[in-house]
């Protein structure tokens, strides 16, 4: 059973996801265990339940943001449906996952349920760098009518 998401801190950003400023919330628990991550502190399964906190959050900045940006939450998938459900429908903003898995097509389910507007995915390999790096194994797609448009090119330097 998959336990339900937590989250240790969040801030409000422009880099993550092009055009939009969001809320960018970092789930703990990441199982990828990527090497080299700038984020190793979010693989211990600790802070607050996000779904606890997600109204107060964006209520706080519901003014200035356009997206919301789920950094991680792979590992419960259902959680974040729901999530990703709550902040379209309720408060009709983008949202947004990074996800470090490979197989695009975890994710199938949400996209067909027209919950998820931008996903980042794909492992961290320190050798192929990240986004910003035109080797980079990663790649983030911008989900238009059901189809996936490959936006990672506006990362590069």
């Amino acid at each position: 059973m998959n336990k339900k998401l937590k989250y240790m801190n969040y801030t409000v950003a422009f880099q993550e996801v092009p055009n939009e400023i969001s809320l960018i919330i970092n789930i703990t628990g990441c199982p990828h265990n990527c090497k080299g991550c700038h984020s190793e502190y979010l693989r211990e399964y600790t802070g607050n339940y996000i779904d606890d906190d997600i109204s107060q959050l964006i209520e706080q900045y519901k003014e200035m943001i356009t997206c919301v940006c789920f950094m991680g939450g792979d590992q419960n998938l259902e959680n974040l449906n729901k999530l990703l459900c709550e902040v379209k429908k309720q408060y009709n903003l983008k949202t947004c996952v990074y996800s470090g898995r490979n197989n695009i097509h975890v994710f199938d389910e949400i996209v067909e349920n027209d919950n998820l507007d931008y996903l980042k995915i794909g492992s961290f390999k320190e050798d192929l760098g990240g986004l910003d790096n035109p080797n980079t194994n990663q790649r983030f797609y911008q989900i238009y009518n059901g189809r996936l448009v490959d936006l990672t090119y506006m990362f590069m330097k």
